[in-house]
């Protein structure tokens, strides 16, 4: 089994024809919504069951590791769409062979699709992560009450908008969500909550299959009619209450060489976080907010020492559906903050918000992690660091400060690999892939090219980097 029949099976799969059939009339409870895949051509479908497992019983001597997790994230790429009975289609298919991440990603993507511009609310059983606890979410809406969670502490905005509570003898960290003019929050509560209803629904996935790093939403909280919080379950393996730490405070906090990283943890870390936010575009969803405060960490299991192979992205505060016409929030300001935001998403009147936007976000992370050191101190003199009005004013402080220079500096650091996806993404070039005058066949067409490009640039660029 070559990788060119695998090929021509996956197209086999794309272009079997499934139909949705109704099941029949039951008593009322759960069932409404339930429907049947069912397979017209069974004769394919045993052919291509046999060939896929023949292919994956091989896999393993014909390429890689490396080599089968990118051909996984270009099979990914290939197939999200926004097409919702393809994705139903889709979703059955892998179910059946037992691709869990094209069906995750199916049902994610599905989550999202039928959830834009839809006013009534989802209604939906939560789904557990497997791996997280025994704990589940029983009722169909996912909102959570102030009184049904023991705080620890002030329940609201402490800690970078971020707050502990115990929820069924469970650790939760509580991300507010709030933004810089609540005026369409005001004006527009039923499409308010449809938002936050949907990126629930899609958090409380288990989305391990993708590699997401992203903690297990059990739900949302109302804080008032404009501000709303996401309820995230610790890992599981950590000690109950403790505090994570974010890589912003572990930048700014490196007083001797021993407070830097190793190199392979360095690496580890960059290949997470370019992981997780590549899937979530894939998904079709812009994160919007995407710096280091909102990268968590929590030590290893009965230790003292940070996993750096484990972030978790949080800070969905203003994150929204990839689609045209969706009212884009703005973040609150904040100089530290502004220095992550694109030029043309900083400027007035800004650019509505583009994927792009995401990936030079993650791109001065990027450096960041392989310099270790904050970005707002580039430049200056040893426990100096660029004044205020520097951050607000000047929307090419990264061009000018970074690109002019110290980011030819990582291939001492981190090699030429690293630092080529580095300025990948703080080049600008992924812009005019995704320039909305830039014509493509269909919405899918411009993902799939847009993805395939930061796939060879900077996904599978970072992932061959070890120490």
């Amino acid at each position: 089994m070559t990788l060119s029949n695998l090929w021509s099976d996956l197209q086999l799969l794309e272009s079997m024809q499934l139909s949705v059939k109704s099941p029949p009339k039951r008593s009322a409870i759960g069932l409404a919504k339930t429907f049947m895949f069912v397979v017209r051509d069974k004769k394919k479908m045993q052919q291509l069951v046999k060939d896929l497992c023949h292919w994956n019983d091989s896999l393993n001597h014909l390429i890689s590791g490396l080599e089968q997790a990118s051909a996984r994230r270009r099979l990914r790429v290939q197939f999200s769409t926004g097409n919702v009975d393809q994705l139903q289609q889709l979703q059955a298919a892998a179910a059946l062979l037992q691709h869990r991440d094209l069906e995750e990603m199916a049902s994610a993507r599905t989550v999202i699709e039928k959830g834009y511009w839809k006013e009534e609310p989802l209604v939906s059983q939560s789904r557990e992560a497997p791996a997280q606890s025994d704990a589940t979410i029983t009722a169909t809406d996912f909102r959570l009450e102030m009184n049904q969670l023991d705080w620890q502490g002030l329940p609201f905005m402490t800690d970078q908008t971020r707050a502990l509570a115990t929820y069924k003898g469970e650790s939760i960290i509580v991300d507010w969500r709030l933004c810089q003019d609540d005026t369409w929050r005001r004006e527009n509560p039923k499409a308010f909550r449809q938002r936050t209803e949907n990126l629930t629904k899609v958090l409380n996935s288990d989305l391990r299959a993708l590699d997401v790093g992203v903690l297990h939403c059990v739900g949302y909280l109302d804080q008032s009619s404009t501000v709303t919080g996401y309820a995230f379950r610790a890992p599981v393996d950590t000690t109950p209450g403790q505090k994570p730490t974010n890589l912003h405070q572990m930048l700014t906090s490196v007083s001797k060489t021993a407070d830097v990283p190793g190199l392979g943890d360095r690496f580890e870390l960059a290949k997470a976080l370019v992981s997780t936010v590549f899937e979530i575009l894939n998904l079709g969803w812009l994160h919007k907010n995407i710096q280091p405060k909102n990268v968590l960490f929590w030590p290893k299991p009965g230790t003292n020492e940070l996993d750096y192979s484990r972030p978790y992205l949080v800070g969905f505060d203003i994150s929204r559906p990839n689609q045209p016409g969706e009212v884009s929030e703005k973040p609150l300001a904040d100089p530290d903050d502004d220095i992550y935001r694109h030029p043309l998403y900083r400027a007035q009147p800004s650019s509505s918000f583009l994927p792009s936007f995401d990936m030079y976000s993650l791109g001065i992370m990027l450096f960041e992690i392989g310099m270790w050191r904050n970005v707002g101190y580039q430049g200056q003199r040893r426990g100096s660091r660029p004044t205020l009005e520097t951050h607000n004013s000047d929307p090419h402080f990264i061009e000018k400060m970074v690109m002019g220079g110290p980011v030819m500096d990582l291939k001492r650091h981190m090699g030429a690999r690293y630092r080529d996806a580095v300025m990948a993404c703080l080049s600008q070039e992924f812009d005019s892939i995704w320039d909305p005058n830039r014509e493509y066949e269909s919405p899918e067409a411009r993902l799939q090219y847009f993805q395939t490009e930061v796939q060879t640039r900077v996904v599978d660029t970072i992932a061959v980097c070890s120490a």
